[in-house]
Parts: structure tokens; sequence; C-alpha cells
């Protein structure tokens, strides 16, 4: 008989991580100011893009400053004094390269770094008027995606 476990899959979270920053870019667009910083924005939607489909190449901020795809801070600022989704997003860049490191130390902590910034973007992306409440009581681990693997 096969026992089957349920683990998370860093690079599934990984994934969705990117999709909540893009969902968080598509709401600033939506209240861009001028065309200039709409257009900032979409240069920062595309480059997000561009991560999230090679995240092993992009893991390397030379990589990313070379081909032109490092983000800036300010398309993720939605007012002058709150630039806290872009340290989100660089936190998690800075350490992605590290979720399949063979020491378990800088693995550990790469992946307890995306699941707190998983769970801090679906905040900032949440609607609920309880979500102060709400996100009290979930912790990181509930936005993981999940996989089942057989022994």
């Amino acid at each position: 008989m096969k026992k089957v476990t349920t683990v998370i899959d860093y690079k599934a979270t990984l994934q969705e991580f990117f999709k909540e920053v893009l969902k968080f870019l598509d709401n600033r667009a939506s209240y861009a100011k001028d065309e200039f910083e709409y257009q900032k924005i979409c240069k920062a939607r595309e480059d997000v893009k561009q991560i999230a489909a090679n995240p092993k190449k992009y893991a390397d901020y030379n990589a990313r400053v070379a081909e032109g795809v490092e983000p800036q801070a300010e398309p993720f600022m939605p007012n002058p004094h709150d630039n806290s989704t872009y340290l989100i997003l660089r936190k998690v860049l800075h350490h992605m390269g590290n979720l399949d490191s063979e020491f378990e130390w800088y693995r550990k902590e790469a992946q307890d770094i995306l699941l707190k910034a998983r769970r801090a973007i679906a905040y900032k992306n949440s609607k609920n008027l309880f979500k102060d409440i709400q996100f009290l009581f979930k912790s990181a681990e509930k936005f993981a995606v999940k996989k089942e693997i057989g022994r």
C-alpha cells in the first residue's frame, strides 16, 4: 500500500506569488494618475512576467539588470510613503534562488520568506472589509500551494 504525503510545492507557490504581484499592479494601473505612471506600471508588469517565466535565471540580480528586468520602486507605490509591496517583491527576488539550495539553512530561510511574502501580498490585494480579522487567523502556510507525493 502506497502512503501519500502532502508537502508544499514552493515552485508553484512562487508562481502564485508572482500572480498576486501582477494583480496588485493591475489594480495600480486602474488608478494611474497619468500616462507616464501607467507606462511605468506596464513596464513593471512585463518585468515581473519575464522573471516569473524563468525564476531560476532571474534569481541573479546581475542577470535581471543585464536584461533590463530589474523592477523599479515607483510602479509599486500607491503613494509616495508606501513602498511596502516593492520591499516584499525585492526580498523574494533576493532569496528565490535559494528555494532549491542544497543547504537546509538557505533553503528554509527562502521558503519562510516566500510564504510570508505570499501572505502579505494576498493581504494587500484583499478587498474584504474584515481582512484585518480574517488574516489574523491565517498562517503563512495557508497560502502555500500543496502537492501530494507517494512513497
